[in-house]
């Protein structure tokens, strides 16, 4: 049966190293393992001399490792004890959250209501009072603006005759003055 799988297994990998290689020399392209390895070894070693915190670290490899395991994550967890003190204390958040999903449950026959359903299909209706609004303002700025315009003219007309009221004024009093001499 070994014999077999062994058998299994030298023929894909035959497949597989044509389908890489095809009819190239796999051995004049394809680097020798150990050597590749020994290189990448050699520097890795010459990197790291000299280097004592990189030197620890690669010591403590295994242990960094360990503590990427999910069951190292559970042991260091908190105790049974210590999460109950947890839950205790976010008691009352806890039960306002219940509280208000129990509110949106009663509300869901609201959220599914024929009116909110068919809001999608009023978006057209709603585009056009869009477009209308928008031209009302524009057309409230514009008659702003002409409003504003009329009031300056009308201030500048009673600005201008004041001044000539005060002239005549001003000329009726000298005749006074004169015909009273």
């Amino acid at each position: 049966m070994e014999a077999k799988s062994l058998d299994l297994m030298e023929s894909r990998l035959d497949l597989l190293e044509n389908l890489i290689f095809g009819n190239a020399d796999k051995d004049a392209t394809y680097p020798k393992c150990v050597e590749a390895l020994s290189e990448h070894h050699n520097k890795l070693s010459s990197a790291t001399d000299g280097k004592t915190k990189v030197s620890q670290v690669l010591k403590r490899l295994s242990e960094i490792e360990s503590y990427l395991d999910p069951k190292t994550a559970d042991e260091l967890a908190l105790t049974d004890e210590a999460k109950a003190n947890i839950l205790l204390a976010e008691e009352e958040n806890i039960k306002k959250l219940a509280k208000d999903l129990e509110e949106i449950h009663k509300s869901t026959d609201v959220f599914e209501s024929e009116h909110i359903k068919a809001a999608p299909s009023l978006a057209g209706k709603l585009h056009l009072l869009s477009q209308v609004q928008i031209e009302q303002q524009d057309k409230t700025c514009e008659l702003s603006e002409e409003t504003k315009k009329l009031l300056q003219s009308y201030n500048s007309i009673v600005a201008l005759i004041s001044r000539q009221f005060v002239k005549w004024d001003e000329m009726l009093t000298q005749a006074e003055r004169a015909a009273a001499k």
